[in-house]
C-alpha cells in the first residue's frame, strides 16, 4: 500500500543590516560560530540525536503494531480517505486490520523502537512463492463493501504486474512490502530506508530473488524510486470504474520490484 512522505525541513538564517560606506557580507549565525568558539577555546556541543534499534515483528507484537497503525496509516492512506473508510475519529475497519496484520506472523515484518520502547516506524513484509500464486478475486467474500473496493484494486495489480514474467525464470520467491509507516515525528531522517535495508536482508536469507512494492499514493511512489525500486506496471484510480478515486497528486497506484 502506501509509504509515508517525508517532512519538509525549512532552515533559518541570519537577517543582514546595512551600514553606511560598509561591505556588506551575507552570512549566518552557524558560519561566525565555530570562530567565535575557536577564540574562547571551545568545541561546539553537539545536539544529541534521538536512536533506535530495528528488530523483527512478532505475534505478540500484533496489537501494538495496529495501535501505531491506526494512528500514521490508516487514515492517511489516499484509497482509505476517497471511501471515507473511517468514517469518524474511533472508527475501526476489521478487514482492513485483519488484512494488515496478517502476514506478521511469517517473521519478516520489521520495526524500528525508540530508547521508550515505542514503536517509531514499522514495515510488514510477506513472501510469496511462486508456486502458490493465486490471482482469484479473492475482494467478493469481503463483508465491508468500503474496504472492498480497496481489495479489488490491490488484487487488480497483482494480477495485471505479472512480475514473475519480469523476473529470472529461476525466480521462486519475492518478499512483498505490504504496509510501511513511520511516526510523522521521525519522517525525513532516513528510518524507512533502514528498515528496507533490514527487510533485504531478511528476504535474502529467505531465499527471495527479489522486493516488491505495490504504492497506492504519489508519495509513496516517489519513495520506491528513491530506494532502487522499478516500476513494472500502474493504472490510472480514474481507468478502474471500482476504484476509490483519491485526489491529486494520488492518481495512480503502481507496482515496483528491486531484484535482490
Amino acid at each position: 500500500m502506501a509509504v509515508a512522505s517525508a517532512r519538509n525541513i525549512v532552515s533559518l538564517k541570519e537577517s543582514h543590516f546595512n551600514h553606511e560606506n560598509a561591505r556588506i557580507e551575507k552570512y549566518t549565525l552557524a558560519d561566525e560560530l565555530p570562530a567565535q568558539l575557536s577564540e574562547l577555546e571551545l568545541r561546539p556541543r553537539a545536539m544529541a540525536k534521538p536512536s533506535f534499534s530495528v528488530r523483527t515483528l512478532t505475534e505478540d507484537d500484533e496489537e501494538k503494531a495496529l495501535r501505531f497503525l491506526r494512528r500514521f496509516f490508516f487514515r492517511d492512506e489516499p484509497m482509505n480517505q476517497a471511501v471515507n473508510l473511517l468514517e469518524t475519529p474511533d472508527s475501526r475497519c476489521p478487514e482492513l486490520e485483519e488484512y494488515s496484520a496478517s502476514s506478521i506472523g511469517q517473521g519478516y515484518s520489521v520495526v524500528a523502537v525508540d530508547d521508550n520502547g515505542d514503536f517509531v516506524g514499522l514495515i510488514i513484509n510477506g513472501l510469496v512463492k511462486k508456486e502458490d500464486v493465486d490471482y482469484s478475486d479473492k475482494s467478493e467474500s469481503c463483508p465491508n463493501p468500503k474496504f472492498r473496493r480497496i481489495l479489488k484494486v490491490l488484487g487488480h495489480l497483482d494480477r495485471e504486474a505479472k512480475i514473475w514474467e519480469k523476473l529470472p525464470e529461476s525466480c521462486q520467491k519475492v518478499m512483498e512490502v505490504r504496509i510501511a509507516s513511520t511516526d510523522s515525528s521521525w519522517r525525513g531522517r532516513g528510518l524507512m530506508r533502514v528498515l528496507c535495508e533490514e527487510s533485504e536482508r531478511l528476504a535474502r536469507a529467505a531465499g527471495a530473488c527479489a522486493m516488491r512494492m505495490d504504492t497506492t499514493s504519489a508519495y509513496s511512489a516517489a519513495a520506491a524510486q528513491r530506494l532502487g525500486y522499478r516500476p513494472v506496471y500502474e493504472v490510472a484510480y480514474a481507468d478502474l470504474p471500482y476504484a476509490p478515486q483519491p485526489p491529486a497528486p494520488h492518481l495512480v497506484a503502481k507496482v515496483y520490484i528491486k531484484e535482490l
